[in-house]
């Protein structure tokens, strides 16, 4: 390319281009369809020129503060930059032949569209000019170019997402005003002009006005568009605005636009009830039933004032499972907790624990323990407080008077309590949460579905006259509760449900209507596994209770071990009690290690045939606690003799589930005689990167090592 000998035809074809473009924007009224088409690629062609002058105003910098510039390429560069921008400028013309912007700022944003053309087109000619005059002339022209393509972009975007676009996010959020009851909604500030706002006046505003109409105030609204009135009070099926809305989403008048977000139903509900309502622009609402679908839809536009809930010290959420609770992040990384009993039997003093988290408590769970009206003045203080079990423990009356402060309440479960019609009254004459459960309770159905229509909440009582409903029944309890024995052990099975057959069996299958019935209590002699479940005519079954029973050779007496438990946990000695422990891992069974492996050395005393060794682990992930990543047996024949490896297992982790539960892992050796047994349990070490307390250390808990 000779640019000395073409720059001046390139001129030249520039003003021919440029002078059919200075016309009146606004006339539009007979712009051909494929002029329309070819404007919609306005957006694409107008990102060339900004970046290409921007890269090549960098590579001028550098060269010139390397010594080293560039003259061929800036001058190529800034060629294809003056075309790409006369392309932009000649696209952008033909997106302005749709109409529906306002007028002065199509006018700076179209003429400093074309200055930047030019002054593109001038340093193209300026660097192809190898003077001392035309080489000075470069960096103050690039300069005005680069601030007349910056107020061109921003007039831009005035044009396409309003003249806030820019400075939106710049300072604070507008604080909104708080309305906590519909009857306080003001019909147009604070619903429909949302609704207008979020899915209409992007395309309807002063600075963009598609069909001549803008929503952004009464008058405009009424003034209507290109095809007169839009909204006719009274008349929302007359309405072409509203029409529009329930086109077709392919048809071309349909609004808003494909590609652009849609309005839902309820919002265009709301749209309808306030045009046909006589499109009040001033005032509240009124005379809004509290069923009616009004007041469902106008709840959504509710201001409350944002409850910022600190997050919880870790030495808090650590008292509190000290004292047996499980507790939980309801999302992590959020302040909010969920935190359950998970014994049966509790104290005062360990309820009062949760004084430490009481700012944090959003969901509650005493279900089945033996808790008491006495113990929860705790409750007093959990003002953020949503849902609250309390069923199946022995609460009356009395708890009322502690849970009716608790303004947050959505969820109270007080089934199988005795609680009766007089407390349930003093609960909703205070608070009314949404779901109250008082199934088999002393509260009565009549009264029941009397404060349900008085109070408008959801209270379940059990059994409608005229409806059939099919409950679950509990599984049943197996006592006693551990599963290690040396000779045989003795079971019986228990349900809380009156009337019932108990059904189990010990070949692995799942009981059902065949198999046989609890009558006496059942003598295992060998490792089992026991499942048993619960019927009753006119109930569902209930789910079935699995537990493995195991039968251990012999009590380890003799064993080493490396390194001791943390001290606050029971000695070594716990590991072969054959004692097992419960869901709390301070129950007084379990060991802990923190940081570090399980490592001992067992001594069966003689050369012994054994075919399995199990270990029982805790996993507690609120509590740091996590199951071992891998278990290894050695053995050897003589106490201080090499051991050999004779199995492993590898324990992989496939969820993040945050129950607390327990479970023997089993290394299989069959057949293998030895005296000495050493089993290592790895600890995982560290916590990992999913974990909230990720990098510090993990702990693991056993309570019994076994073998049979």
């Amino acid at each position: 390319m000779n640019i000395k000998n073409t720059h001046k035809q390139y001129l030249i074809l520039f003003c021919f281009l440029l002078s059919g473009l200075v016309v009146d924007v606004q006339n539009n009224e007979e712009a051909p369809r494929i002029l329309l088409f070819f404007g919609r690629f306005h957006p694409v062609a107008l990102h060339l020129p900004i970046g290409a002058l921007l890269l090549t105003f960098f590579v001028d910098i550098v060269g010139r503060l390397k010594k080293n510039y560039p003259h061929q390429i800036i001058t190529y560069a800034l060629g294809f930059s003056a075309v790409s921008a006369i392309l932009a400028c000649i696209l952008g013309y033909f997106l302005s032949l749709e109409g529906g912007y306002g007028k002065d700022v199509l006018d700076i944003h179209y003429y400093t569209g074309i200055l930047t053309a030019i002054l593109a087109s001038l340093l193209f000619y300026l660097s192809s000019k190898n003077t001392f005059t035309a080489k000075k002339m470069v960096f103050p022209v690039f300069i005005v170019t680069l601030i007349s393509l910056t107020v061109a972009g921003h007039y831009g975007s005035v044009l396409t997402h309003g003249d806030n676009f820019l400075t939106e996010y710049a300072g604070p959020a507008k604080k909104e005003r708080t309305i906590e009851v519909v009857d306080s909604l003001q019909v147009f500030n604070d619903v429909v002009f949302k609704i207008l706002d979020d899915k209409c006046i992007q395309c309807h505003n002063p600075t963009k006005t598609k069909g001549e109409l803008s929503l952004i105030s009464k008058d405009v609204i009424l003034k209507g568009g290109e095809s007169g009135i839009a909204i006719e009070a009274s008349n929302a099926h007359g309405s072409l605005f509203y029409k529009q809305l329930l086109l077709p989403i392919s048809d071309d008048e349909h609004m808003p636009p494909e590609g652009k977000s849609q309005l839902t139903k309820d919002e265009i509900w709301l749209l309808k009830h306030w045009i046909d309502s006589g499109l009040k622009f001033e005032g509240n609402y009124e005379n809004i039933t509290e069923s009616d679908t009004l007041n469902k839809l106008l709840k959504k536009y509710l201001v409350f004032n944002k409850i910022v809930i600190p997050k919880a010290s870790m030495s808090a959420i650590f008292e509190v499972t000290e004292a047996g609770f499980m507790v939980l992040e309801l999302v992590p990384g959020e302040p909010e907790l969920s935190v359950k009993w998970i014994n049966k039997d509790i104290t005062k003093a360990q309820v009062s624990s949760l004084s430490a988290l009481s700012e944090q408590i959003v969901e509650l769970d005493f279900s089945n323990s033996n808790i008491t009206d006495n113990m929860t003045g705790v409750l007093k203080k959990m003002q953020h407080l949503k849902m609250l079990r309390l069923d199946n423990t022995k609460v009356t009356d009395e708890v009322i008077r502690n849970i009716k402060s608790i303004k947050s309440l959505e969820v109270l479960n007080l089934f199988n309590t005795t609680v009766t019609n007089n407390g349930l009254v003093a609960l909703l004459k205070e608070i009314q949460p949404n779901q109250i459960y008082v199934w088999q309770t002393d509260v009565s159905k009549e009264m029941a579905l009397t404060l349900e229509k008085e109070y408008e909440v959801s209270i379940h009582s059990g059994l409608i006259e005229g409806f059939v409903e099919m409950s679950q029944l509990e599984v049943p309890t197996i006592i006693p509760e551990k599963t290690l024995f040396i000779d045989k052990i003795s079971l019986s099975i228990e349900s809380k449900f009156k009337d019932v057959t108990v059904r189990y069996t010990l070949n692995g299958e799942d009981p059902d209507s065949t198999s046989a019935i609890f009558a006496a209590p059942i003598v295992i002699d060998k490792t089992k596994t026991l499942k048993t479940r619960v019927f009753k005519k006119g109930w569902l079954t209930s789910n079935v209770l699995q537990k493995d029973y195991f039968k251990v050779n012999d009590r380890i007496a003799n064993y080493t071990i490396k390194d001791k438990p943390e001290k606050r946990y029971p000695d070594a000695s716990k590991l072969f009690d054959l004692k097992e422990g419960g869901l709390s891992f301070k129950d007084g069974n379990w060991t802990g290690y923190l940081g570090y492996d399980v490592n001992t050395t067992i001594d069966l005393g003689k050369v012994k045939n054994v075919d399995n060794i199990s270990i029982n682990c805790l996993e507690d992930i609120g509590s740091w606690i996590l199951f071992p990543t891998k278990l290894k047996v050695l053995v050897s024949n003589t106490k201080n003799g090499v051991f050999k490896p004779v199995g492993e297992l590898k324990i992989i982790r496939t969820d993040k589930e945050r129950i607390t539960k327990r479970k023997k892992f089993t290394v299989n050796i069959p057949k293998t005689e030895a005296r000495f047994f050493k089993v290592i349990v790895e600890n995982p070490k560290v916590l990992p990167k999913w974990h909230e307390g990720a990098g510090n250390d993990s702990w693991i808990f056993v309570d019994e090592i076994f073998v049979w």
